[in-house]
């Protein structure tokens, strides 16, 4: 299974099948090497808004040159700072609330393994972005329990899952053969 492709779907699905007030706003948490931008930029259209985040300034070219190759750079703040400070930038946008969030955690693909997310933020971020999301709303994590740092990472988010599943919906995805697997959550509110 490919996480981030089942999360994207999901996501669409879910959107497509829900009633929106006012234009969408959607989060990258994590905007890596843009593909999860890229596609909220399209899920959003004209009228909405993506706020794109990433701590390294490599993946903010990327994900930059990206957008604007597809003319979508418009419709994306890119902002080079941790997920941890969603919500300032957020706040702009969110008059109606947030629709959509993703965080693909771990590192940067293709970049420096050293440079991960990590739980206090991760958490932090979850934190912020949970209490802005409007009813309908949906949000995706994927972790990776596999590589370093990942599993404490992956197990203080799985600890957070636990506590939302009280006030949202949660699917939850892995390959149940293998216990390194990423794991895909989707949270509905």
């Amino acid at each position: 299974m490919h996480f981030t492709v089942e999360a994207q779907n999901k996501i669409r699905s879910h959107i497509e099948s829900v009633r929106t007030c006012g234009p969408i706003v959607a989060l990258d948490g994590t905007a890596g090497n843009g593909f999860d931008t890229c596609f909220l930029a399209e899920l959003v259209g004209k009228e909405g808004r993506v706020v794109a985040m990433d701590l390294q300034e490599d993946a903010i070219l990327i994900t930059r040159n990206k957008l604007e190759a597809l003319g979508w750079l418009e419709r994306v703040n890119c902002i080079r700072d941790c997920h941890s400070n969603a919500q300032r930038y957020l706040e702009p946008h969110c008059g109606h609330g947030l629709n959509v969030a993703m965080f693909n955690l771990g590192y940067l693909p293709l970049g420096n393994k050293e440079i991960i997310t990590k739980q206090e933020t991760t958490l932090a971020a979850l934190n912020a972005v949970f209490g802005v999301l409007v009813e309908n709303g949906i949000l995706s994590v994927l972790s990776y329990p596999g590589h370093t740092g990942g599993s404490d990472e992956h197990v203080a988010v799985e600890a957070w899952i636990d506590q939302v599943k009280k006030h949202a919906r949660i699917e939850t995805y892995r390959d149940e053969n293998n216990r390194l697997s990423p794991v895909l959550w989707l949270v509905f509110t």
